[in-house]
């Protein structure tokens, strides 16, 4: 009986070990292998996607305080947070037309459209057509999407009905109770050109 006690002891001594040391590299192997077919997507990862989240060909609307119809066109629009108040936009065509039957139409090779403040920034070359015969060309605009006032960030050089022209800046207003008007203002310069002037209907 002792001896039989022994040799079970013995073996316990000899696949104890062995058995410990099997279960151990099965745990540290199963916890190391890939899981295959596993689709989760890592935190940086979905971070990325929500910031990288873009539409093609958007187009934004609406109607300033003035009654003037303000609408936005983009080759691609892409949002800026979760929320989407601030998106950022490449091509842009954005057109006003106020109330009085002015139309002015401005292109731009970016822009950035701040929704909680009812702004838009047109930049990368900003070229403004008016109804009435003005070509703008600047470096960027900012326009009141509530108000539907225009505004140049900076030098601007024109070709008028009159003639050509260069300014510090241009403003696109609807004044209370008044039509849409140009303010040409900081160092204006114009060249006056009378057969231009003379062709006007």
């Amino acid at each position: 009986m002792a001896d039989k006690h022994s040799t079970y002891v013995a073996w316990a001594k000899v696949l104890l070990p062995l058995g410990a040391l099997t279960l151990l590299s099965t745990t540290f192997l199963f916890a190391r292998a890939p899981q295959i077919g596993d689709t989760s997507i890592p935190y940086a990862d979905i971070e990325q996607l929500a910031r990288e989240q873009q539409i093609s060909a958007p187009s934004f609307s609406g109607v300033a305080d003035d009654g003037s119809i303000i609408e936005i066109l983009a080759e691609s629009a892409r949002p800026e947070d979760a929320a989407a108040r601030i998106i950022t936009v490449t091509r842009i065509h954005a057109s006003l037309s106020s109330p009085g039957g002015m139309h002015v139409d401005v292109r731009a090779g970016e822009g950035r459209i701040d929704r909680a403040a009812g702004t838009a920034r047109l930049g990368g070359l900003a070229r403004i057509v008016t109804s009435d015969g003005y070509e703008i060309e600047t470096a960027a605009v900012s326009a009141d999407l509530d108000s539907g006032r225009i505004e140049t960030e900076g030098a601007l050089e024109a070709h008028a009905p009159f003639g050509e022209l260069a300014a510090g800046k241009l403003v696109i207003e609807t004044p209370e109770g008044g039509g849409q008007r140009l303010l040409f203002n900081e160092g204006v310069r114009l060249v006056y050109d009378p057969a231009q002037a003379e062709a006007l209907p």
